[in-house]
């Protein structure tokens, strides 16, 4: 009986293992790139023999990365295949997972984003620090934890998979040993992240105790539908007070992660004092984890409240004004790109703050196009930087001059940025835009906002642009020598081909790739609402 009993379990467990294959071959990026590090030598050290001969490859921990990113992208196609054929999701680990196509769209762009980051990371990271193998395990470890966020249906799952990102994240921004600013922001980081840590959990708790201790989402819909049906028979009363302040917290919570303000105080910082590698990881695989456990907790477990509507709002028109009107006085490159990475959450907030199928799929296809663009903004900074030592603004006057060819992609990739017409970014906020419209005309007083101050964008965008085409060379623009093929190495001229390419092509397809981006939100847009509870909740709030 014993031996059956473990029989069956084994098998259950292996295929659950299966069903988390993508998630597994990270794992075991991570497992391998610190194996690498456990064996590279020291300095004087002599190479151990493992690592001689054609077993070299072996102690190559950028290639190994490179191998395990492809790798999970085609798992992840497979399992896209594999859904789209049955036309079934799963649940793994006991219903703490969901494997479904929006999961599956959103750990396919983290996983890219990854690659894009690991390709010009070679070209970076080697000058930063000389340990390099700790640093793509941390990489991958953060992705990981991305990756689990995407699809976390319970709340224990979602913590755990926020602290695996989290901490990770906090030791690579301060990556540069002996770089003041980046010990700097890596502590600004942890604090304020940890801070954050305690209001999420605190949050949880009040869920938790007003849903009937329940930790999974299905389970606290059904807990929360019970409050509301007790409520309207007059008991349970004391508990309504209570769930504002648990969406505050948890909702707070939340917008840190996705830098959206008021909760955007460590951005700056962080992104100014990081390496710049890690800096784009966390503006785009970071932000994309952070948006995807938003739209499922939101979709799942809040969806018909009145506050979180309400205060999701207020982030939007908050992100999208302080990070346009903050962004026109910043003299530094990547300051300005953390502005900008604040202005961007406030538009993808309208696709929550109206709550629709079209407002969610409008955020997938925005957070698509946004990997792309500003993954190659940052690739543009780092040629310039590795070349000049300098982040400062001024300092890309007249670089057309001397490099046309990294001045014309960083010139497209800001212009998607702005949302200017073919690119990429112009029909991101289209649909974005258009779908906030559908909802009802009590939300086009947004649109004016965001068109505002999408306008406000246009600035600071062509500024720069201006700076590169216009101005006479600065100094360090001055001293740069000829312009040489691929601009640096290989790989990261490779990351930056692909990032333009898809800039442009994503504008060019942009309504197949939003018909797309419906279809992976369908089946989150039918998920258990509690539409009956609102309207109790809404009644018996004063």
């Amino acid at each position: 009986g014993l031996n059956g009993i473990n029989s069956s379990s084994m098998e259950m467990l292996w295929e659950q293992t299966l069903k988390m294959s993508p998630e597994v071959t990270v794992l075991l990026g991570v497992l391998a790139t610190l194996f690498i590090a456990m064996l590279a030598p020291k300095e004087g050290d002599a190479v151990p023999a493992v690592l001689k001969g054609p077993m070299k490859i072996l102690s190559n921990a950028w290639l190994i990365s490179v191998v395990f990113l492809i790798l999970t992208l085609v798992y992840l196609v497979f399992q896209a295949m594999d859904i789209v054929g049955s036309g079934a999701e799963a649940s793994v680990f006991y219903g703490m997972f969901k494997l479904d196509m929006f999961s599956l769209m959103m750990r396919f762009m983290m996983v890219l984003g990854a690659l894009v980051v690991v390709l010009f990371s070679r070209y970076y990271v080697g000058d930063v620090s000389p340990i390099r193998c700790e640093y793509y395990a941390l990489l991958l470890g953060a992705l990981l934890g991305g990756m689990l966020l995407s699809g976390a249906t319970d709340l224990v799952m979602l913590f755990v998979a926020l602290e695996t990102l989290g901490i990770s994240s906090f030791i690579m921004v301060g990556w540069a040993r002996g770089d003041a600013k980046s010990a700097e922001a890596s502590l600004k980081y942890l604090l304020y992240g940890g801070a954050t840590t305690a209001i999420l959990l605190f949050g949880f708790s009040l869920l938790f105790a007003i849903s009937g201790g329940h930790t999974s989402f299905v389970d606290i819909v059904n807990g929360l539908q019970r409050v509301g049906d007790l409520t309207a028979q007059g008991s349970s009363a004391f508990l309504i007070p209570l769930i504002p302040v648990m969406m505050v917290l948890i909702l707070g919570a939340f917008a840190f992660k996705i830098s959206a303000a008021p909760f955007h105080m460590w951005t700056p910082d962080v992104y100014e004092g990081a390496p710049t590698p890690v800096t784009a990881f966390l503006s785009v695989v970071s932000k994309i984890a952070g948006f995807a456990v938003l739209i499922r907790f939101l979709g799942m477990v809040m969806n018909g409240f009145v506050e979180p509507t309400f205060i999701v709002t207020i982030f939007a028109v908050l992100s999208m004004t302080i990070g346009n009107w903050v962004a026109l006085s910043q003299t530094d490159i990547k300051r300005l790109l953390a502005y900008s990475t604040i202005a961007h959450a406030g538009y993808i907030l309208l696709g929550l703050a109206v709550m629709t199928a079209d407002g969610m799929a409008g955020m997938v296809f925005y957070l698509l196009t946004y990997v792309f663009m500003n993954l190659g903004a940052f690739i543009s900074v780092i040629f310039f930087s590795r070349e000049t030592g300098s982040t400062n603004i001024a300092d890309y006057a007249g670089l057309v001059q001397k490099r046309p060819i990294l001045t014309f992609c960083f010139t497209m990739f800001l212009l998607s940025l702005a949302g200017i017409p073919i690119t990429a970014g112009f029909f991101a906020k289209f649909f974005l835009f258009q779908s906030v419209a559908a909802a009802g005309n009590q939300y086009l007083w947004l649109i004016v906002v965001a068109l505002l101050n999408s306008t406000v964008s246009l600035y600071y965008y062509l500024k720069v642009i201006k700076l590169m085409v216009i101005a006479e060379p600065s100094p360090a623009v001055v001293k740069l020598g000829p312009d040489q093929p691929y601009v640096g190495s290989f790989p990261a001229a490779m990351a930056m081909s692909l990032c333009l390419l898809m800039t442009l092509v994503l504008g060019f397809f942009a309504d197949p790739c939003m018909q797309i981006s419906k279809s992976t939100v369908q089946q989150l847009a039918h998920q258990p609402q509690v539409q009956d509870t609102t309207k109790v909740v809404s009644q018996a709030l004063p």
